[in-house]
């Protein structure tokens, strides 16, 4: 007997022997689909299990599960820089629905580096008891600060220079100070 089956648009015939006991087709196509597209791009993205995410390598920050399309479609297209082809685009987007991604919110950061991930360098840390906010302006940290205390002397700064990572960049985006403990 002979099984066809698809993900996305790539096809394979598989010979199925059918006394073969728990032998699931679909299951082991799956697998094998998830090594060869790993493989093929590769350049493009790495899969973290440990954190259940996708990491673009052309921006290096994390794909969200929910439309990957859409990443690359706001930062990946010919009139951007670091285009990527409209298949590839969809490619990945067949490779990630093959994983156990977690949704932005779910993502559980260190607090130590990833390797894989944007280093911003010129960030700031809240200072403020049990806070460790972060931004990455002077200003955006004034501003953060009212949280704290009603008003903020324009020469007050309890914040301190720091370097920090995210995982995801727009509404889901989170800094994390690397040298915090």
């Amino acid at each position: 007997m002979v099984v066809v089956l698809t993900v996305g648009r790539i096809w394979r015939a598989f010979k199925v022997i059918t006394a073969e006991k728990n032998f699931h087709p679909h299951s082991q196509y799956q697998e094998y689909i998830t090594q060869m597209s790993a493989q093929h791009l590769e350049s493009y993205i790495t899969h973290l299990p440990t954190f259940q995410v996708v990491v673009c390598r052309l921006c290096e920050s994390c794909i969200p599960p929910k439309d990957p399309l859409r990443h690359y479609e706001d930062n990946h297209t010919a009139k951007n820089d670091h285009p990527v082809p409209s298949k590839v685009r969809h490619e990945i987007t067949d490779y990630m629905a093959t994983l156990d991604l977690c949704q932005p919110k779910e993502v559980i950061y260190p607090y130590r580096l990833v390797p894989e991930l944007k280093v911003v360098k010129n960030g700031f840390m809240c200072n403020f008891p049990n806070c460790g906010s972060c931004t990455t302006s002077e200003s955006s940290m004034r501003t953060h600060y009212y949280v704290h205390q009603k008003s903020v002397p324009k020469t007050y700064k309890d914040w301190e220079a720091t370097s920090l990572q995210t995982f995801f960049n727009g509404h889901n985006r989170k800094y994390i100070n690397l040298y915090q403990s």
